[in-house]
């Protein structure tokens, strides 16, 4: 009979559990003194004891002088007087027994009270019954627990840890013993009931002054590292496997997600897992699944990552075959186009009817803020292009009173996704970040969600200074920095740089971590970062030079644009790096030549007139040079108003101006005059060459006012816009300017 509790352990249950307690802490000795009353059934309490444990009111089966010998579910369940330690189960209750088969969890309370009021039942119980205790459980852990009662000796409130402990192991090994003779529904119930106990204490993590349950069932279902008791739940996939033609779509979906809730896929002998074998039975039922069992089906699989392209093509000509889909809930359709977006499965006719069903609504208020993001975050992300879904949500977040329901993922996962998607919507982004500004602070704002909201800005061309500032603000007064990863911090600069937002104590505090942790960065983070501190003219020696190292050992995983990049970053900050820029280095641009964009070519060429031109070193090689040469002086030359009112001074000055000079270097002049036999070049440097509404000159700007003095011999000088503007109108100011500009005197002009 699987209901006997034996005093040998069973031998499925030596095989579930055998070194599974190996990977628990070890106890102390006062422990191991009393270990074998942990066995019951064939489940060991392996923990260290504190002394807030063994400061628990004293137990009922204890007789005040310790812990007792080894207990046997049979025994326990007599009432043998002669023994002390023999006690009726009903000395644990604070329910009578009615002579109802099976207890009624229905208006339990508390968790304890389940346990109690299971053990007091247990004999009682069908498998339908167990299944429903771990279930209940579940649902009971995240209520608020009530107060316990003190009045009577027999109240659940004063039962020790040991007692509640004993009771639990008993249920426990009632349940692994009962499994195999379980049926479809109750192995999906039990496995997504401890799966659900896990998530939740996962969640809630380790905690002071914690209910004896949740210790125990931590001990029962989690190892020390937080990872499920994989042994048990293979155990479980195996008793699942033989009755696999048994479930029906709902159960088929519940074990699937109970699974991914665990993070678990079992694998078996033959090479196939539990995931495996679940598609093949889900497609030939696919046409039983309902909106909510495709929604947690599909959620599981892409959750394990477990993309079965033939269950998902099914699934998806399932939902498109539905005349609509009005039974799917706001978060049924959100986690079923998520998991194909994560899965990586297109089905363009799911998605199309996804998004005219929510086009077609009228009802956008049914769909909370998560709902939305996510929905955002999916069609974006698997490059389907719906314009009027996009503008469907943007102008129902637009239309809302106020943003205070999303939190800071929402709000950063919308933004993403319409910058993602290159869908143009000024007014989302207005809003979204004038919520953000106004808050009272970002703490809640993990660093993910900051990086992807300033990114998302930046990508969009979305400028708001107030936004970014509040950003970089929280940033340099954070204590927590080592709570942001190097792709994080790369990303963040440079958004900041694409968006020309300057922000020099950010700079610092990022050059100052990405030092420190220099190990972590990966060949992205390196480029991006790098190129971000060149492009805004903030041009840190240490951080290059600490770069250097690690930038060179990651040269294999460089892409295109992160090697021009790195080359570029390094030619403007004018850091010699022969360690970094060698003939490896050459190699791999000559390998990678085929797959530069006109742009990196342009990079490349300024690099090499740093190496060959100002640094004396080895350049590219003469075919690339000529390539990168070619496309660096193709961009046509377009002359601004405010160049030409500059120009058109310069013969009332007595001047004979050459205006967009190609030099030998490569580069164009705006205006070259000669002045006293000299050769001088006029930069009419207008917004664009300056970072954001500063006078700091962008990199480009930097490199020209460099190198063209440095390789063609000639001076070069500037007339910014600020102060050209404060002329005005008057001619004569303007010339006077220019002649003190170029160190004319009135003989000259």
């Amino acid at each position: 009979m699987w209901r006997g509790h034996q005093a040998v352990q069973s031998s499925v249950q030596r095989w579930l559990l055998r070194g599974w307690r190996q990977q628990t802490s070890v106890v102390t000795n006062y422990h191991h003194q009393f270990s074998s009353a942990r066995f019951l059934g064939g489940v060991a309490s392996s923990y260290v004891a504190t002394d807030k444990l063994l400061l628990q009111k004293p137990s009922i089966l204890s007789a005040g002088v310790g812990l007792p010998s080894l207990v046997r579910y049979g025994d326990v369940r007599t009432n043998n007087s002669s023994n002390p330690l023999l006690i009726s189960s009903s000395a644990f209750s604070t329910r009578g027994y009615h002579g109802r088969r099976g207890p009624d969890f229905r208006g339990l309370q508390s968790v304890d009270e389940i346990i109690v009021t299971a053990y007091e039942h247990l004999d009682d119980m069908s498998r339908r019954d167990v299944s429903a205790f771990w279930s209940c459980i579940s649902k009971l852990m995240t209520k608020r627990q009530p107060r316990q009662q003190q009045s009577t000796p027999s109240a659940v409130g004063e039962l020790s840890f040991e007692d509640i402990e004993h009771m639990l192991y008993t249920i426990f090994d009632d349940t692994t013993d009962g499994i195999e003779d379980c049926g479809a529904r109750e192995i999906t119930e039990t496995t997504l009931g401890m799966a659900k106990i896990i998530k939740i204490l996962r969640q809630q993590g380790n905690r002071r002054g914690e209910d004896s349950s949740r210790i125990i069932l931590r001990r029962l279902l989690l190892s020390n590292d937080m990872k499920s008791n994989e042994k048990l739940f293979q155990f479980f996939a195996g008793a699942s496997m033989g009755k696999l033609d048994q479930f029906d779509a709902r159960g088929l979906s519940n074990l699937a997600y109970a699974y991914a809730l665990i993070d678990y896929v079992p694998e078996f002998d033959d090479g196939s897992d539990l995931f495996d074998h679940i598609t093949m039975n889900a497609v030939e039922i696919g046409a039983e699944f309902n909106a909510q069992d495709i929604s947690n089906m599909m959620w599981a699989f892409a959750t394990v990552n477990k993309s079965h392209v033939v269950l998902f093509e099914a699934i998806g000509d399932q939902v498109v075959a539905f005349e609509h889909l009005g039974e799917f809930r706001p978060q049924a359709l959100s986690n079923t186009v998520w998991a194909y977006a994560t899965a990586n499965v297109p089905h363009p006719k799911l998605f199309e009817k996804v998004a005219n069903h929510i086009v077609e609504s009228n009802r956008l208020d049914r769909y909370i803020p998560q709902d939305l993001s996510i929905i955002a975050w999916a069609y974006s992300t698997a490059g389907v292009h719906h314009p009027k879904l996009f503008e469907k949500v943007a102008n129902h977040i637009v239309q809302s009173k106020s943003l205070d329901r999303f939190n800071p993922q929402n709000l950063s996962n919308i933004v993403w996704a319409y910058a993602t998607a290159a869908m143009h919507h000024p007014k989302l982004f207005e809003k979204m970040a004038n919520h953000i500004v106004d808050a009272d602070s970002l703490d809640r704002f993990n660093p993910q969600d900051l990086s992807n909201t300033v990114w998302a800005y930046a990508t969009a061309g979305i400028s708001h200074p107030n936004l970014f500032e509040k950003v970089a603000n929280h940033i340099v007064e954070s204590d927590k920095m080592d709570q942001f990863n190097s792709q994080d911090l790369s990303i963040i600069v440079w958004a900041c740089s694409t968006a020309q937002f300057p922000h020099p104590k950010l700079f610092k505090k990022v050059a100052d971590v990405a030092i420190r942790s220099k190990r972590e960065l990966n060949s992205h983070d390196v480029a991006n970062l790098l190129w971000s501190y060149a492009t805004m003219g903030v041009v840190d020696k240490q951080l290059f030079a600490t770069c250097v190292s690690t930038a060179a050992k990651l040269f294999d995983s460089y892409t295109n644009q992160g090697l021009a990049n790195i080359a570029w970053a390094y030619a403007v900050a004018d850091v010699d790096a022969p360690l970094l820029f060698n003939a490896h280095f050459v190699k791999k641009c000559v390998e990678k030549e085929d797959g530069f964009e006109i742009e990196n070519l342009r990079q490349l060429y300024q690099w090499h007139l740093w190496q060959s031109k100002e640094m004396s070193n080895p350049g590219l090689p003469i075919d690339l040079q000529e390539r990168c040469y070619d496309k660096f002086i193709s961009e046509e030359p377009s002359v601004s108003k405010f160049q030409d009112n500059v120009v058109a001074q310069l013969p009332h000055i007595g001047l004979d101006p050459k205006e967009e000079v190609l030099v030998g270097s490569g580069y164009r002049i705006d205006a070259l005059v000669e002045v006293n036999g000299k050769a001088i070049g006029i930069e009419v440097d207008g917004p664009s060459h300056f970072i954001g509404r500063s006078k700091s000159p962008l990199a480009k700007t930097i490199l020209k006012r460099r190198q063209v003095p440095s390789i063609d011999g000639i001076e070069l000088v500037s007339v910014p816009y600020w102060e050209w503007d404060k002329l005005g109108k008057d001619q004569a100011k303007k010339q006077d300017y220019l002649r003190k500009l170029l160190s004319l005197t009135t003989d000259n002009s």
